[in-house]
């Protein structure tokens, strides 16, 4: 095998590969990153049995073809480190050289053969959906999602599909994240499943600008995504999700817009001074204003007035900031709203009809 390669464009190959990779395992060729040149064009794959990615690169010249298995982290570095603007592989034996305009690395290969498969999409997929959709509903859900491994059900994503419409859902217990949006192809069977968080957060790493849509299947415990350049396939989250539907209030009647940097950075600024024993930031409502208070007993206190749309009496919640800020900094429109009942019922925060965030008040007394 030998194959010219445009070294940035693996280098965003190999940073995707690098995620599926498994960093410890008992089979040395999981933390590989199998390299397959064809005539035209490169295939790199990865896997760690549970989730697979295959990457196509077209910038390249092949000059023999081949298959080689490389250590993912070694050639990521060299790729990484090198400022040429295409590098070249060459296996000879059981050694491939990778060389650079002034530099040249020595790597030991693994047999191909050994490398196990990873899965393509084929036949006809369920559905398509926009690629940049897909992408913002990954963002505004994944962050959500619970991170502990007994809670198997919600450590995962939702993936519900009814007629032409997906909704994503993600929860760890304490907020909840759903995100909608329309599909093509939608005239299939209705669709529930739970993707895992992992798997989520590889869509904002392989979606491009330059991918306009992707294709979807599901088969049994396998989901698997083909965008233009990548597909993956993973397994999927075994257990029930939550009734949702359960948990989004629908009985607020106190309503703040306001801009969504401006809440944002109002909340990090109370935010500054509180620690683990004062748990969260004040939020005092009046009519047309909102008072953003923290405490730290051992630092100080903090206090951030803010003018905002808002009239429904005089209300004082508390919140987890951190639980605020990392769903304010992933709506990236420019203004939220935010519902409200009591001091001791969840807040609904809606950005559009596609996006809504339920957050359970904390106790500050």
């Amino acid at each position: 095998m030998k194959v010219h390669l445009n070294r940035q464009e693996l280098a965003e190959a190999l940073g995707a590969i690098g995620y599926v990779v498994a960093s410890r395992t008992p089979k040395p060729i999981l933390q590989g990153v199998l390299i397959d040149a064809r005539q035209d064009h490169c295939l790199l794959a990865a896997t760690d049995l549970e989730i697979g990615l295959r990457y196509l690169i077209n910038q390249v010249e092949v000059e023999d073809v081949g298959k080689v298995v490389l250590p993912a982290d070694k050639l990521g570095q060299i790729v990484r480190e090198s400022n040429d603007e295409t590098i070249q592989l060459e296996i000879d034996d059981t050694v491939c050289h990778i060389r650079g305009k002034d530099s040249h690395y020595q790597l030991n290969t693994q047999d191909a053969s050994d490398f196990p498969p990873v899965a393509e999409l084929e036949g006809d997929p369920d559905f398509d959906l926009d690629a940049s959709l897909l992408r913002r509903m990954s963002e505004w859900t994944v962050f959500a999602a619970a991170r502990e491994n007994t809670r198997y059900a919600i450590n995962g994503v939702l993936w519900e599909k009814k007629e032409e419409v997906l909704t994503l859902v993600a929860t760890d217990g304490r907020r909840l994240s759903l995100a909608r949006g329309e599909i093509a192809g939608g005239d299939g069977p209705n669709i529930e499943s739970i993707v895992p968080v992992k798997t989520m957060a590889l869509f904002q790493r392989i979606l491009h600008d330059s991918d306009s849509t992707v294709s979807i299947k599901l088969s049994g415990n396998q989901m698997i995504v083909r965008s233009t350049r990548a597909t993956i396939s993973t397994g999927l989250v075994e257990g029930k999700f939550p009734k949702y539907s359960d948990v989004i209030p629908s009985d607020c009647d106190r309503t703040l817009t306001v801009g969504t940097q401006e809440f944002l950075s109002a909340v990090r600024r109370a935010a500054l001074l509180t620690d683990e024993e004062s748990k969260g930031i004040r939020l005092a409502f009046t009519d047309g204003a909102l008072t953003l208070s923290g405490r730290a007993p051992s630092q100080g206190e903090a206090t951030v007035d803010l003018p905002v749309k808002y009239s429904g009496g005089e209300l004082v919640i508390g919140f987890n900031p951190h639980f605020l800020i990392e769903a304010l900094k992933t709506v990236q429109l420019p203004e939220v709203q935010f519902a409200l009942k009591e001091p001791n019922r969840p807040g609904l925060l809606k950005c559009g009809p596609d996006f809504l965030y339920v957050v359970m008040p904390v106790n500050l007394s």
